[in-house]
């Protein structure tokens, strides 16, 4: 590199970690390994995987998810490596097996950065600190994800109004690095959530992600509640589920019932019994927490194969379940951050393969958050992935606007890369430009509005002050 592009990769750090992150994940000998597992029938030719997936990486980093605009510069340099088109094509032949395996392997290798606090679970690391009861288990959330907003470009679309779904993915979410480790599908959108626990289970307990092997205790939300799929979450020896029930007038036999309180006072009932009728039936544990009194606020009530009151306390199920809200918070944020709004391709394996690497790109952007994080000594949950992904963006933009956009490659093993990470992002943690709003100052709960007479009234009458209020 001459004097400039030296001095740039000094002021840009975080696209420098982007980067040679990137490079450590998608390594091509690794990528030639996963498509030659993965790729069914398909073939590369001009464009190769590696080369593939890169521009995959610049559409959705630098121009928002838009290919078109990636080409567009790319064919003004007169560096586009085959046409546009050819790129969306091999995008709707990717093999779904393809997408998974993406996921899982970059996954694996992206663990092996996690600083060693974020790595071990600890508070400092990740904001997620788990009961200490847990600590054989490998806690995984899991839930369903429905990629929306699919574009009507592929001929069967066009004609209809209404938005369509692109295709369903079934996530699994590590409670404690924050990771997303894995992903079963459907082509179909529709697709219910349940079919999908079969192949997800299965990939994680063939995963080297839960190393060193420990059994799996996966939380789940309503959907998951009926027997069959608890059998499978628990098929193997040793695995556990905390699963919240929907069908709350279920048959359950009780066998012993312990009543307690939590720490706000509230009723917390503990039962132990069999669910379910006929052959359908598996022992338990009922798990409920009586929200009274508190305005639209449903009871919580928990299943688990954990039946031991006394390793495992009500109290700890309860905060455990807490924590899968962090799934929901990761589809939010790879959904508005990491431009899964805009879909690259219009068929459901274009949809997924993108879905699959917006989580990798997640992932990654976990793994700078923390040694951020780090370096400010700040939880790593305080950090606005927002912001700090804005700056990301404006770095990377810099870079190739600048310079020719290569990237000098160094090979490095996991300990090199993390002593490397420590390096380019000493001094970064910036306590105005990343720290959530909600941190800096606290939210109170707002009072509940008054409730307009019928749901409705008028402008008019507001500014007048005779509107009416409906009677509570």
């Amino acid at each position: 590199m001459d004097a400039f592009a030296t001095e740039l990769l000094r002021r840009s750090p975080l696209a420098a970690c982007v980067l040679e992150v990137s490079s450590y994940v998608f390594d091509d000998r690794l990528l030639d390994s996963v498509w030659d597992e993965h790729r069914g029938r398909c073939y590369q030719d001009v464009l190769r995987f590696a080369d593939f997936l890169r521009l995959t990486r610049d559409a959705l980093v630098r121009h928002g998810g838009s290919a078109h605009r990636l080409f567009v510069e790319l064919e003004r340099d007169a560096a586009e490596p085959v046409d546009e088109s050819n790129f969306y094509r091999k995008l709707a032949r990717t093999p779904v097996e393809l997408s998974r395996a993406l996921l899982r392997e970059g996954t694996a290798r992206l663990a092996e950065l996690m600083p060693a606090a974020a790595a071990a679970g600890e508070t400092v690391g990740t904001g997620v600190a788990l009961p200490a009861c847990f600590d054989a288990f490998a806690v995984i959330v899991g839930d369903g994800k429905k990629i929306k907003n699919a574009a009507k470009r592929l001929a069967p679309t066009r004609g209809y109004s209404g938005k369509l779904l692109g295709a369903k993915a079934l996530v699994a979410l590590d409670a404690r690095s924050g990771l997303a480790l894995a992903m079963n599908d459907s082509l179909d959108g529709m697709t219910n959530d349940v079919p999908l626990v079969d192949g997800l289970m299965g990939q994680l307990r063939g995963q080297v992600m839960v190393a060193p092997p420990r059994p799996i205790l996966s939380v789940w939300d309503r959907q998951f509640d009926d027997v069959g799929t608890m059998r499978r979450l628990s098929a193997r020896d040793a695995d556990a589920f905390v699963v919240r029930a929907k069908q709350l007038h279920a048959c359950f036999a009780v066998e012993s019932t312990v009543e307690s309180s939590d720490d706000r006072g509230r009723r917390v009932l503990d039962e132990v019994g069999v669910l379910g009728k006929g052959e359908r039936t598996m022992r338990v544990r009922r798990v409920t927490l009586f929200r009274d009194g508190e305005a639209g606020e449903e009871d919580v009530v928990l299943l688990t194969n954990l039946l031991d009151r006394s390793r495992y306390p009500a109290a700890d199920l309860l905060a455990l379940y807490k924590e899968r809200w962090g799934i929901e918070r990761v589809f939010q944020q790879i959904t508005e951050t990491f431009s899964l709004a805009h879909l690259i391709g219009s068929s459901p394996k274009a949809v997924l393969l993108q879905f699959a690497f917006c989580l990798l790109l997640y992932n990654l952007m976990q793994v700078v958050k923390a040694y951020v994080a780090a370096d400010g000594e700040v939880l790593a949950d305080v950090v606005s992935m927002f912001y700090l992904f804005a700056d990301v963006r404006k770095e990377l933009s810099a870079w190739a606007y600048h310079t020719d956009g290569s990237w000098p490659r160094a090979k490095r093993d996991a300990a090199g890369m993390r002593r490397r990470l420590r390096e380019l992002l000493r001094g970064s943690w910036d306590p105005v430009a990343y720290t959530k709003a909600a941190d800096k100052k606290p939210r109170p709960k707002p009072p509940p509005k008054p409730l307009l007479h019928g749901g409705h009234s008028s402008v008019q009458r507001l500014l007048e002050g005779k509107v009416r209020l409906a009677k509570t």
